[in-house]
């Protein structure tokens, strides 16, 4: 009898292990499926441009701030610009994380924009073992200073490439 109890445990442990792995995998995959989204490249966050406390003799803002609450940039009408954030990488496998902006004009709250240009690459970053890195970048030349009285909005885009979650 004990025998057959013995037999009978390991018949039922050998046919539900693949049940438990597929159960496991699936919750492994599923937050990295999740993530793969967030990290989709042309998908960007929009941020309202501010003007700051900086005026110039004919009244008119020399900086616009952007602010996208996981990163901050800024143009000036001088042409030079700047911008910055922080970047998480999940897992272990390396990525590589690009940072990009564009400006346009749109409506209140960043809606029906025209864009400019296409996204500008700012910054690169390669991060791996659940490391965070900084994307920081910026230049004496602002392609759009031209259009400074006119901007309303900026997108940034943050692509990956590599193994990305």
């Amino acid at each position: 009898m004990a025998a057959a109890l013995r037999t009978h445990r390991n018949f039922q442990h050998r046919h539900s292990s693949p049940a438990i792995f597929a159960i496991v995998a699936l919750i492994v995959a599923l937050p990295s499926a999740l993530a793969d989204t967030a990290g989709t490249p042309g998908l960007g966050r929009t941020a309202v441009a501010r003007p700051t406390a900086e005026w110039n003799k004919d009244g008119k803002p020399v900086k616009l701030e952007f602010d996208f609450g996981d990163y901050k940039a800024w143009a000036r009408r001088d042409g030079s610009w700047g911008a910055e954030g922080v970047v998480q990488h999940r897992g272990l496998l390396c990525g590589t994380y690009t940072l990009s902006l564009r400006v346009g004009h749109g409506n209140p709250g960043c809606t029906n924009v025209q864009w400019y240009r296409e996204p500008r690459d700012v910054n690169s970053v390669k991060l791996c073992n659940d490391a965070s890195g900084m994307l920081t970048g910026g230049n004496t030349e602002f392609r759009d200073a031209e259009h400074f009285d006119q901007i309303t909005c900026a997108e940034r885009t943050i692509s990956c490439s590599g193994n990305c979650k």
